[in-house]
């Protein structure tokens, strides 16, 4: 028979129509079949409980027993390095049962048909978990919280430098973070948190505190470039109280490529305000007693290791006289805003200076990147002239007649020039330091000129 193209293409549609339509019918009543089943979908879980085809009465027996059982064990609380065990009843955790199985039982069961369909097909092909759901008793768990903020809140802590003197090793102790538990915010987030399991791992929240020095303030810095030590007297405890507070106030300092330190600047002014102390100074050749005594101590020990790291001197002046705890032409004196000490990081890193205090001894480390470890370096002098002290006796009004007194020792003066000598590959490099005077100091003979005191005659 044959058909007009027409009522082929009209007989076609009305077909596939008929099909849609018989389906969609057959999709319908299926749906109205699982709406009005009683039955959980396959392969649905609450936390790690298969409650999958069971009725909702059924699904709540099993997950109430199971509960049950798991509410002997106790909750972990932790913040991610350690945990602390709580038990259920300290923060009054209860398992909503009734709200979990209705989760489960909607799972296919929503307003949109197509959504419907989806979540059906896709609980077939694999195992859909949905979080059990829970409440916190906030006033008990919070008191449980405030207990554990004592052991568990830490102030922040800088990051430092570690210098050890025996071993001469550099290491970094890295900052830590402070922080302070929030109370509230672990409360809260342990209430919006899903519930995958009915063992319950509740994370702690903390307010972080930064610390002020982190370990990037101490970048590129290794290793010791050099070292250098001068011993004091452990007796004279005003100058070492200067020395020692000068020291304070220059150990840790950092200095970046390209900058100049200034002992004056770091240090500032000896002044009894300040924290010095009166004691021996070198004034016009003579020991005087002074505010800060035993500083140049400092600027001399720090001048040596600064030579000795391979540095570069912009301002350094010798004293007046000979001093004792380094050797000729290598002492640095300094005076409140008259005479610095002041060298620069002329190195590709940034150094840093660290110091040591013993009982008798300072010690002056420069630290610095291992690339820029210095050549092997010596420090040396030579002497073109010594100058003999003279000997010179003063009349003194205040010593009787015939009396006599060596107001000070005397020291010879010299002329001396000192030399940075560096070995680079094999060869020595001589560098011409300074050339430096130093004073004698002459013997002074006090000679008595008053009159002897006449004994009074006895009357009889």
């Amino acid at each position: 028979m044959y058909w007009p193209k027409y009522f082929k293409k009209t007989f076609f549609f009305a077909l596939s129509m008929l099909l849609l339509t018989l389906a969609g019918a057959v999709f319908v009543a299926a749906d109205l079949l699982i709406l009005h089943n009683r039955r959980i979908l396959p392969n649905i879980h609450v936390a790690d409980i298969d409650i999958g085809g069971l009725t909702y009465e059924q699904a709540k027996e099993k997950l109430t027993e199971v509960v049950s059982s798991a509410a002997k064990y106790p909750v972990m609380v932790t913040d991610q390095t350690q945990m602390w065990p709580i038990s259920s009843d300290q923060i009054g955790l209860f398992f909503d049962i009734e709200k979990s199985v209705a989760a489960a039982f909607n799972v296919g069961r929503g307003a949109d048909f197509f959504q419907r369909w989806k979540d059906r097909l896709d609980a077939r092909k694999q195992a859909l978990f949905l979080p059990v759901s829970i409440n916190i008793d906030k006033q008990k768990f919070s008191q449980f919280l405030k207990k554990l903020s004592l052991k568990i809140n830490r102030e922040p802590r800088n990051a430092s430098l570690s210098f050890i003197l025996k071993t001469k090793t550099v290491s970094l102790i890295p900052a830590v973070e402070g922080r302070i538990l929030d109370i509230d915010q672990t409360i809260q987030h342990a209430l919006a948190t899903s519930q995958f399991r009915l063992f319950l791992i509740i994370d702690l929240k903390f307010l972080v505190q930064l610390p002020i020095v982190t370990d990037k303030h101490f970048a590129g810095i290794n290793s010791m470039l050099s070292l250098y030590s001068t011993h004091f007297k452990p007796w004279d405890y005003d100058r070492n109280a200067n020395l020692r507070l000068a020291t304070q106030r220059i150990h840790g300092t950092i200095l970046k490529p390209g900058v100049i330190f200034s002992y004056n600047e770091k240090v500032g002014n000896r002044t009894q305000q300040q924290g010095f102390r009166m004691a021996p100074v070198i004034f016009d050749g003579k020991l005087i007693p002074d505010w800060g005594g035993g500083v140049c101590q400092v600027s001399s020990t720090l001048y040596n290791s600064v030579l000795m790291a391979n540095l570069d001197i912009i301002e350094r002046i010798n004293h007046g006289r000979t001093i004792g705890y380094v050797p000729l032409g290598f002492d640095a004196t300094v005076v409140d805003g008259q005479i610095d000490f002041r060298f620069i990081n002329n190195l590709s890193k940034p150094i840093m200076l660290y110091s040591v205090v013993t009982d008798n001894e300072l010690f002056f480390a420069v630290l610095g990147d291992a690339s820029n470890t210095p050549p092997i370096i010596e420090l040396d002098y030579v002497v073109y002239k010594v100058i003999e002290p003279i000997e010179i006796k003063q009349p003194d009004p205040t010593l009787e007649i015939g009396k006599e007194v060596i107001d000070e020792p005397p020291q010879r003066g010299f002329k001396v020039a000192t030399y940075r000598i560096r070995t680079i590959n094999g060869k020595e490099e001589r560098q011409l330091l300074s050339i430096d005077d130093y004073d004698p100091v002459n013997k002074i003979i006090k000679i008595g000129s008053k009159p002897k005191t006449q004994p009074l005659s006895t009357v009889r």
